[in-house]
């Protein structure tokens, strides 16, 4: 027991408890911050939207654009059989 107290119990660090309360709590000031709505033209609309719909609407068409990006380059590199 090289260090230690005789009876104290040390216990280790709960490390993804302490990540997922940290991201939980920047997902929460996320959404109070960005609750405000802001107007938005699409191509053939326009609309009034929060931001926070935005933010999520942009991740989404950028990660799907990403995929199909990725899948077509997959496809092009292969070779045709």
């Amino acid at each position: 027991m090289e260090g230690r107290r005789p009876g104290s119990d040390r216990r280790d660090t709960p490390w993804a408890l302490i990540a997922f309360a940290a991201v939980a709590i920047y997902a929460a000031l996320i959404v109070l911050l960005n609750r405000e709505e802001v107007e938005i033209d699409f191509v053939f609309f326009s609309g009034r939207i929060s931001k926070l719909v935005l933010i999520l609407l942009c991740l989404g068409l950028g990660f799907a654009g990403g995929y199909l990006f990725d899948h077509w380059r997959k496809r092009r590199r292969s070779p045709e059989p």
